[in-house]
């Protein structure tokens, strides 16, 4: 294992905070988590020192991705186009910020978790498994984001929400206080999950429903309108003969970025 993968160079880039970067380059050939090569000589992205990048594993920065502050790039993980992680972030495993896409406070993104398009993950935030998260949507607060979620539109979580399994976030949707998503449930349009509320199954929430305090929602049921679920309340269609495929969706397919 390497210990001197890249060096700086003397090509600095001053942002308008007065943050001085300086661009990086392999000092041999990098063999990245996808097996494709950067190669000896080939100029990376910005760091603000070599604490930003670690000089172990096979972790890049690419193109103008940036890292500085007390943000670190270690493992296998990449930073491309214009993204970038500053303050404490951490970026490790083999997750991948790029496009545009920002990670700041103290929050963690690992394993193969991908941040991308113009989103922005902050505070104390965890994203993990093969979680994706994009388009403009934001994640901060405590929430944990794992398995393969996907959070997308201009979707907010904040507060303490965990989030598992294959759920998908999307719309303007928010997700907050210490609400638990999990199984197959899809919450878009204005919809909101918090308080206690605990969702699972094939659970799709749209228009301003809303779940909140102790709700607890097992599907395959949908929630539209102004539907408002609370105090405790055992939702759930489970021995409807309605057909339920429709509340299950597949995953939303993950497109460029606008």
């Amino acid at each position: 294992m390497a210990f001197n993968r890249y060096e700086l160079t003397g090509t600095t880039l001053t942002l308008p905070n007065g943050v001085k970067l300086k661009r990086i380059r392999a000092r041999e050939d990098i063999i990245l988590a996808d097996g494709s090569v950067v190669p000896k000589g080939t100029l990376g992205g910005w760091v603000e020192s070599m604490y930003n990048l670690d000089q172990t594993g096979n972790s890049w920065i690419f193109g103008n991705g940036k890292a500085y502050g007390r943000a670190r790039v270690s493992g296998s993980a990449m930073i491309r186009d214009e993204a970038a992680a500053f303050d404490r972030a951490l970026i490790y495993g083999q997750a991948i910020l790029e496009h545009r896409a920002l990670a700041y406070g103290n929050c963690r993104i690992l394993d193969r978790a991908r941040v991308r398009c113009d989103a922005q993950v902050f505070s104390f935030a965890i994203i993990y498994g093969s979680a994706t998260i994009t388009g403009f949507s934001r994640v901060g607060g405590y929430s944990r984001v794992a398995g393969d979620v996907i959070i997308s539109g201009h979707a907010l979580l904040d507060g303490w929400p965990r989030l598992f399994g294959q759920v998908s976030i999307l719309g303007n949707a928010i997700i907050g206080g210490n609400s638990r998503l999990w199984g197959r449930v899809v919450v878009l349009d204005f919809a909101r999950a918090d308080g206690n509320s605990k969702i699972s199954g094939c659970v799709q929430m749209k228009d301003n429903s809303h779940a909140t305090d102790d709700a607890v929602i097992y599907g395959p049921i949908l929630l539209e309108k102004d539907d408002k679920i609370t105090d405790c309340s055992l939702v759930t269609n489970c021995d409807s003969d309605s057909d339920s495929s429709s509340l299950c969706p597949p995953a939303p397919t993950i497109t460029g970025c606008i």
